[in-house]
């Protein structure tokens, strides 16, 4: 059974809280000791992703002697997305944030504390989103200004020293070498190349030129009747003509 006095003090703190908080503060327990949630909007004009906690208080038999029963929570949104330099609490935050509540609550015993603490989480809250998204903005501008500095790099050549310049201008000069040895090379191979095709044309000999180098095409077809090839008998020849004379003869 909770003393009296705690009572009292606890009563008169939830009616004040009640006038502070008319829509944001909601009883769960109204019987001593009691037992509410306190909605907290956290928000900053556009530099931060607005989001919601519930802060839920359970009085101790003791309050404001020893610190109450409490937890946040966040609350479900609606809204769309985070961008990429949006920043949301997550459960670290939340247990950095209960660490935060519960070294404020002890700097209040003895006095009524949860106001004291739900500002408190609001601020606390407030600020944590400010620097995660500080440090997503700066995220961001590093990637882009890497970004810049690379394209720009695209553009910006090795400087010109002596001792590059000469490095450069040896394996220039070597480069240059082996290529004119190389078109050397390919112009003797292409030389020699024409110089046989054209020995292979001169020795192509004419007609006339092969008849009168190789006398043995001079010869007359008795060359081939001597070598018995065909007999040929010219007195046939001598009878046919006679015989040819004899007609003329008679028809006269």
């Amino acid at each position: 059974m909770v003393d009296a006095h705690y009572a009292e003090e606890q009563t008169n703190e939830v009616e004040i809280l009640q006038s502070i908080y008319p829509t944001e503060l909601e009883i769960l327990h109204t019987e001593v000791p009691q037992k509410f949630t306190i909605s907290i909007d956290i928000e900053d004009d556009d530099e931060i992703r607005p989001c919601n906690l519930l802060l839920t208080v359970e009085y101790t038999e003791t309050y404001p002697d020893a610190l109450p029963l409490f937890e946040i929570s966040l609350t479900p949104n609606t809204l769309p997305a985070p961008t990429d330099i949006e920043a949301e609490l997550n459960d670290k935050d939340i247990c950095d944030l209960t660490d935060r509540l519960r070294e404020l609550g002890e700097e209040c015993l003895g006095m009524a504390m949860v106001f004291s603490m739900s500002t408190g989480l609001k601020e606390a809250a407030t600020q944590r989103l400010v620097e995660k998204t500080a440090e997503l903005v700066r995220a961001k501008e590093a990637k882009i200004q890497k970004e810049i500095e690379a394209d720009q790099a695209k553009f910006i050549g090795t400087p010109v020293t002596r001792a590059n310049f000469l490095e450069w201008k040896a394996k220039f000069e070597l480069e240059t070498k082996e290529h004119l040895s190389r078109l050397a090379g390919e112009a003797g191979e292409d030389r020699a190349r024409r110089v046989v095709s054209k020995k292979d044309e001169d020795k192509r000999l004419t007609g006339r030129q092969l008849f009168e180098q190789d006398r043995s095409l001079a010869q007359s077809d008795s060359t081939f009747i001597a070598d018995g090839d065909v007999a040929v008998d010219a007195s046939l020849f001598v009878q046919e003509d006679d015989g040819l004379s004899s007609d003329a003869d008679s028809d006269e």
